[in-house]
């Protein structure tokens, strides 16, 4: 994945559901693996053997049928510390297990991401970067939200990142 100017060339999915505090959606950084399985039952998780685990489920964001959730979390203790969501092709099959998942054509990878940039926009405003593709904003509670494209698969998919504000950040093993 690349990071141009600074911006992460993911970003978590904007036009859910009501306004997190601190989050996505309805999830609060440090959440438990429990708890947000709890909100987003029917998932995958998986247990690395490091401690870090990821729990991944399919839901529809900001109008868009089928996206990938990515739920990440540190260690045991650290709870939740970014949300990645991906765009597959619509109406195509998604591995969960795996996190494979057929992308998007370059049009509709383009329609996706340019959806996803007016739901973020209406939700937070005009980004506090840009260059063009990829875009980051700020919340008021300090999270971060950056959208972009992405390689998946073998070829692009939009994607948004949330992760709450560096300050509370577990950068290890990133």
């Amino acid at each position: 994945m690349r990071k141009p100017l600074a911006l992460a060339v993911l970003v978590a999915a904007a036009a859910s559901a009501g306004p997190a505090l601190a989050g996505y959606d309805k999830t609060e950084w440090g959440m438990s693996v429990e708890e947000v399985q709890k909100l987003y039952p029917g998932g995958f998780l998986d247990r690395q053997p490091d401690g870090k685990t990821e729990y991944r489920v399919l839901r529809e964001v900001a109008g868009i049928r089928t996206a990938l959730l990515k739920f990440d979390f540190g260690g045991p203790k650290n709870g939740l510390r970014r949300v990645s969501i991906l765009f597959p092709e619509q109406g195509t099959e998604v591995d969960l297990h795996q996190a494979l998942f057929e992308p998007p054509s370059p049009t509709q990878g383009e329609s996706l991401r340019l959806t996803l940039r007016a739901a973020l926009l209406t939700k937070y405003g005009k980004p506090a970067a840009t260059n063009g593709k990829d875009d980051a904003w700020v919340t008021a509670s300090g999270d971060q939200i950056y959208l972009g494209l992405t390689s998946a698969g073998g070829g692009i998919t939009p994607g948004v990142i949330y992760e709450p504000p560096k300050k509370e950040r577990d950068t290890s093993g990133l």
